[in-house]
């Protein structure tokens, strides 16, 4: 007597499931999805300490027996639906798309923003690829580095804000560290420096961290600083919030060269290895980068702003915020921002 018989991609796709709910945290939040033919299998909320905090993401799961990387622990997954793909990237919620090693029992997960931006789509072709990489996989029951990954691609519209804004406005970065080099230390900010301060400072935290340049204190902790110093010594200030120069500078020898490795990393990002991505995603920045490059890697960076040692060129500060830094015009600064 004949009987209908399972299909044997329906056992693969249930045995990936079982396998990654395995490795996921058991207090995350897993709904999986009751109609599937448009690319999402399930949606995760992750919950941090106890706490639902709306971190909701999309994904796609596959199966294959064996997951077979190349040399530069890469392997590339083939096949996947333009549309799809349009449909996952069209979503308000970040989508990871995930292949699950069936005989080793190791779920590997990539973004497909990222890969977005990194100029996977661009091809006119009804399908297309995503490149898996081995060192992002979940495992262990902590999904540390999938959970960052989240984090990262949450928080990325922020992170090419900053991106842009620092791009557009470091070159008065310079002139703002001399100005506040040449305050009598103890003289209390006023709000405006104090928010060009703050400006500056958030793009590089959310610039520094996403891009793995650095792991930043946030500026809350520059805060509580400032309110235990002044109480400690029992000084006043003309308001509580805002601070004396001698804090400032503090501030700027903390943060000011990471801050301009994490634009050399950022203009590099826009300029070379994602330029498709961002002539569309901020044409005007991609026009004006390419036209002017940022020359501020150069060691005279240094000198000129940092350590003061151009005063008979830098005595009308304020003129500087508008200028442009020329010295390396003729340089390939495409090129040399690689090293």
């Amino acid at each position: 007597m004949n009987y209908p018989s399972r299909d044997i991609n329906h056992i693969k796709e249930s045995t990936s499931l079982k396998i990654l709910f395995e490795h996921l945290p058991n207090e995350w939040i897993i709904r999986e999805m009751t109609e599937r033919d448009y690319g999402i299998d399930l949606y995760i909320e992750i919950v941090t300490d106890n706490r639902i905090t709306g971190d909701l993401l999309a994904i796609q799961i596959k199966g294959k027996n064996k997951v077979k990387f190349d040399k530069s622990r890469k392997c590339i997954y083939s096949g996947i639906k333009k549309t799809t793909i349009n449909y996952w990237l069209g979503l308000p919620v970040p989508v990871f798309f995930v292949v699950v090693d069936l005989d080793a029992k190791i779920p590997y997960f990539v973004s497909v923003r990222e890969q977005n931006r990194k100029g996977r789509f661009i091809k006119d072709s009804k399908t297309v690829s995503l490149i898996l990489s081995q060192d992002f996989k979940i495992i262990n029951s902590e999904a540390n580095l999938f959970k960052l990954m989240y984090l990262r691609e949450k928080r990325w519209p922020d992170v090419e804000t900053a991106m842009e804004k620092a791009l557009m406005s470091f070159t008065s970065f310079g002139p703002f560290i001399l100005m506040c080099r040449r305050k009598p230390e103890n003289e209390t900010c006023s709000a405006t420096m104090q928010y060009l301060l703050l400006e500056h400072y958030n793009n590089f935290y959310l610039i520094g961290r996403y891009l793995n340049i650095c792991k930043p204190k946030t500026i809350d902790e520059w805060y509580r600083k400032h309110l235990e110093l002044l109480d400690a010594n029992n000084l006043e200030s003309n308001s509580l919030l805002r601070f004396k120069y001698k804090y400032i500078n503090e501030i700027i020898d903390y943060f000011a060269y990471d801050y301009r490795e994490a634009i050399r990393v950022a203009n590099l990002l826009v300029i070379k290895t994602q330029k498709e991505y961002y002539k569309q995603r901020f044409k005007s920045l991609y026009l004006h980068l390419k036209e002017r490059p940022l020359a501020f890697i150069y060691t005279d960076w240094d000198a000129r702003y940092y350590y003061d040692e151009y005063e008979n060129e830098t005595q009308n500060i304020e003129e500087l915020f508008f200028e442009d830094f020329e010295e390396y015009d003729n340089c390939n600064l495409v090129d040399g921002l690689n090293t």
